[in-house]
C-alpha cells in the first residue's frame, strides 16, 4: 500500500462520506484498487461503511476520547475534632 495514497484517501473521507466511484475518480486509481484500500482500512477500524440501496458510502471513523471517570480523593487520618476549646487562642498542641 502506498502511504501517500492512504493519507489522501483518509483526508477525503474526513471531509464527507464518499462512494468508491467518487474516491477512485478523485485519486485517479481504479475502483477495484480503491475498494481494496477501503476494505483494509475498514478492517482496522479507520473507516466505516454505510450501505444504501444504490451505493456503498465510506466515511472516516473519528477516534473518540474516552470519558474520564472522576473519583473523589479521600484522605484518611487528616481530620480531627476539637473536644474542648483551646486554653489560649491560636495555641496548638503537637500530638505526634
Amino acid at each position: 500500500m502506498k502511504i501517500e495514497l492512504i493519507e489522501k484517501l483518509v483526508k477525503l473521507l474526513s471531509e464527507e462520506p464518499k462512494s468508491i466511484k467518487e474516491l477512485s475518480e478523485e485519486l485517479n486509481i481504479g475502483w477495484k484498487t480503491c475498494e481494496r484500500y477501503l476494505k483494509s482500512l475498514k478492517n482496522i477500524g479507520v473507516v466505516i461503511e454505510i450501505k444504501t440501496k444504490k451505493e456503498r458510502l465510506f466515511m472516516y471513523n473519528r477516534p473518540r476520547r474516552a470519558k474520564l471517570l472522576t473519583v473523589p480523593k479521600i484522605r484518611v487520618g487528616t481530620t480531627f475534632e476539637l473536644t474542648e476549646p483551646p486554653s489560649k487562642p491560636y495555641e496548638v498542641e503537637d500530638l505526634t
